[in-house]
């Protein structure tokens, strides 16, 4: 008995007719599909599991090819728009002006460089090796900047006169040797010497050295100073400080002073700031006219500090440094201070004259006189 269609245990089923309408659009699902998804081994879950490191070399290569593509593609740059790293003195010197040291160079068949040994804002020092002479020198090389050299054009006419002037050698003031110019840098060439007075200080672990020492370095440091001071010379050092007073031999107590770059001869000065700071005198603190009495000072302040292995005046700045000085001596005299161009920067004037400390009672100036005759 034929079963109506529409009715039956699989009525709710379509009949063939309606299979033959289906079926044209099952066929034609691969084809709406993205074809990533018809392969399998294309897959998104095989290429993030099994296939991870290909998948990541495929990204990389595509990546790195496009960026090739790009490169060739792109137009050239423009090379006057394109920082680039500055050559000084055909690749001599550096950025500061400083020429590039090299350990086992020679210069003119005659130095061999060994080491830099000091460092400043004129330039360099370098212990070398003068294989004419067979001995170790120091080489002072100054930047290859103008002002530098000029300002170290002094110091050789100084140095050249204090030589003419001291040809044993006998008043504590380092050796030239000789100069010369090396690829646009003025070379001066010293006897090679030892730690200086700081280095000293260090060694103690700034303790200070013995008195009997300190009369040692008392004695030459005068002679030296003496030395300066003869009317041929009348040279004013204008850094002097422990840094600058070198042993000629660390187990002995002889002693040079060294480093002229800052000096100058009375009645030629050239420069208003001059003396680190510790050792540093009224007269330059206070912008009045200087003489050879402020290396006498400085000299003061080295022994104190030599002796008790700490700065005698150690101000933070150039008001405290006063500050400290008139703490042990007292304001200096209103003469003094009435033509000071900068003793308003340290000092308030009293109505019925004469200067005070800045909201301080009026100080009578201590013990000044003494500091005169040094």
């Amino acid at each position: 008995m034929a079963v109506p269609p529409g009715h039956g245990p699989f009525s709710g089923f379509p009949g063939p007719q309606e299979h033959t309408q289906v079926l044209p659009d099952v066929r034609l699902l691969p084809r709406r599909l993205p074809l990533a998804f018809r392969d399998a081994t294309s897959a998104p879950l095989r290429k993030l599991s099994v296939d991870l490191i290909k998948t990541y070399k495929h990204i990389n290569e595509v990546y790195y090819a496009k960026k090739k593509r790009r490169a060739q593609q792109a137009p050239p740059q423009d090379s006057s728009n394109k920082k680039e790293k500055k050559v000084l003195n055909h690749g001599y010197d550096d950025d500061n002006h400083d020429y590039i040291v090299r350990s086992g160079e020679r210069w003119l068949e005659r130095y061999e460089i060994d080491s830099l040994i000091g460092k400043g804002s004129f330039g360099q020092v370098v212990k070398a090796y003068d294989h004419q002479t067979q001995e170790l020198v120091a080489i002072k090389i100054i930047k290859n900047k103008k002002a530098f050299l000029n300002q170290a054009q002094i110091e050789l006419r100084l140095l050249e006169l204090m030589n003419q002037h001291d040809t044993e050698m006998k008043y504590y003031i380092v050796h030239l040797k000789r100069h010369f110019m090396f690829r646009n840098h003025l070379c001066l060439v010293f006897e090679l010497l030892s730690y200086n007075l700081y280095d000293l200080l260090r060694n103690t672990h700034f303790r200070g050295v013995s008195l009997n020492l300190t009369r040692k370095l008392a004695q030459q440091l005068c002679t030296a100073l003496l030395f300066l001071a003869t009317p041929e010379l009348s040279i004013i050092h204008c850094d002097l400080k422990p840094e600058n007073i070198l042993l000629c031999n660390p187990k002995r107590s002889a002693i040079k002073i060294v480093d002229f770059g800052s000096s100058c001869q009375l009645g030629q000065r050239i420069y208003q700031y001059i003396q680190s700071r510790f050792y540093r005198s009224p007269e330059v603190l206070l912008g009045t006219p200087y003489d050879l009495a402020i290396d006498m000072w400085s000299l003061g302040c080295i022994l104190v500090e030599m002796h008790t292995g700490e700065p005698l005046f150690s101000g933070s700045n150039e008001v405290d440094q006063m500050n400290r000085i008139v703490e042990v001596l007292g304001i200096p005299p209103a003469a003094m201070l009435d033509q000071a161009p900068k003793a308003r920067k340290y000092f308030e004037r009293l109505p019925g004259g004469g200067w005070t400390l800045p909201l301080q009672q009026p100080i009578l100036w201590g013990p000044w006189a003494p500091y005169h005759r040094l």
